[in-house]
């Protein structure tokens, strides 16, 4: 016995039930027995394709993790850090200058640096290469990721830290 298996259009059908972008996105599998041209069986699939966000720039932060941010960053600090999550780029990597920082809050470079080491402190930044005289961060993707979510997981398989009782350890 052979079995050929018939994909046919479902617009009508489909589309009269669900809507006319479903319709579009439906297809029915029939199943033939080549040998009797019994039909063996037959479904109807609808594969909708991947959306897109509407966001052009984006990232997915940890609800847990912001609890954290709120209970033990300063105003100053959490002005820092939504800087540095402003240039957050793919795997999480941060390059900015705390001078542009400074510039940018009208803030004093020394409560930059300030709040860039309490962030490290506290685990939410991480320190990335050095390109030539400027430092890398990289976001502890415990907080959030900017990426795929492949390689979130391995990101985080990997343990670059854990949140425990309000503290990344």
């Amino acid at each position: 016995m052979t079995i050929v298996t018939i994909i046919g259009n479902m617009d009508t059908i489909i589309g009269n039930y669900f809507g006319f972008n479903e319709a579009k996105m439906a297809k029915k599998y029939t199943q033939i027995d080549t040998d009797t041209g019994e039909e063996v069986g037959s479904f109807v699939a609808i594969i909708r394709p991947k959306q897109k966000s509407a966001f052009e720039r984006h990232f997915t932060m940890n609800q847990d993790a912001l609890k954290i941010l709120a209970k033990n960053l300063t105003g100053e600090q959490f002005k820092v850090l939504m800087m540095l999550l402003a240039d957050l780029e793919y795997e999480n990597y941060i390059q900015v200058s705390q001078i542009d920082i400074a510039n940018t809050l009208e803030m004093q470079k020394t409560h930059v640096s300030r709040g860039i080491k309490a962030l490290l402190d506290i685990g939410v930044i991480l320190e990335g290469p050095k390109i030539g005289r400027s430092k890398t961060y990289r976001l502890n993707p415990q907080f959030g990721w900017k990426g795929t979510v492949t390689n979130h997981k391995k990101a985080l398989k990997h343990g670059l830290s854990v949140i425990d009782g309000g503290k990344v350890t």
